[in-house]
């Protein structure tokens, strides 16, 4: 079985950011959804649903410049 390497968010192909913790787990997320993800070992689960709307918009508009985190977001 070949790995999986999640690099873009799953809902609008922006780059995901991930951090490391102790215990060997993941927290992954996409600075212009929203959305987050555990991952440990084979296991990920979505912790945090993405924002629909932002997703919606970003697929409507392929102008969008998603090589790199969005600026505008404030959290």
């Amino acid at each position: 079985m070949l790995p999986v390497k999640l690099q873009r968010c799953p809902y609008d192909s922006s780059p995901i950011t991930a951090e490391a913790y102790a215990g060997g787990f993941l927290m992954l997320s996409c600075e212009h959804c929203g959305a987050a993800w555990e991952a440990h070992n084979t296991f990920i689960r979505r912790v945090i649903e993405p924002e629909w709307d932002e997703v919606d918009r970003t697929r409507d508009d392929p102008t969008l410049d998603l090589t790199r985190p969005s600026q505008s977001r404030a959290r």
